[in-house]
């Protein structure tokens, strides 16, 4: 099936990434910590030869995150899935930073691709099947219509 890009623009905030997966499969999900009630997306971060936990806020566009390496704007960061340690580095390049940026994998096949570099808000999210990510990312009443 040949697929064709379609832009959506919507507020940040909006869409709540509820399932997101390192690309062996295994949930970044974290029930334990949470921003306004909603579980996180957790990843091990390495800085400067340290290891760590970071948290980000699961909804897309809010660039809210906490960890114990305490990164600072322009640091940049490498992430990897809690469970497994696979790398979350995927070969695309941010177009404003230059390095490679990371994937967090959602259900039916979508992607959420966002920069290392502490700092560059450059992210976007794919969704391949509409129906399915809408059902996962909204309930029944909010859902938008196509």
């Amino acid at each position: 099936m040949i697929m064709e890009d379609v832009i959506i623009k919507v507020p940040a905030g909006k869409i709540l990434i509820k399932n997101g997966c390192c690309p062996k499969g295994c949930s970044l999900t974290n029930p334990e910590k949470k921003f306004a009630g909603k579980p996180a997306m957790s990843a091990v971060i390495r800085l400067n030869g340290k290891t760590g936990t970071i948290h980000f806020n699961p909804y897309f566009g809010v660039f809210e995150y906490q960890s114990d390496l305490d990164p600072q704007d322009g640091d940049l960061v490498d992430l990897y899935c809690p469970h497994c340690e696979t790398s979350l580095s995927i070969q695309e390049e941010c177009s404003l930073c230059q390095v490679p940026m990371f994937a967090i994998h959602l259900a039916d096949g979508g992607e959420l691709r966002a920069c290392p570099k502490v700092g560059c808000r450059n992210h976007h999210l794919t969704i391949v099947d509409l129906d399915a990510q809408f059902a996962a990312f909204y309930n029944e009443e909010r859902r938008p219509k196509m």
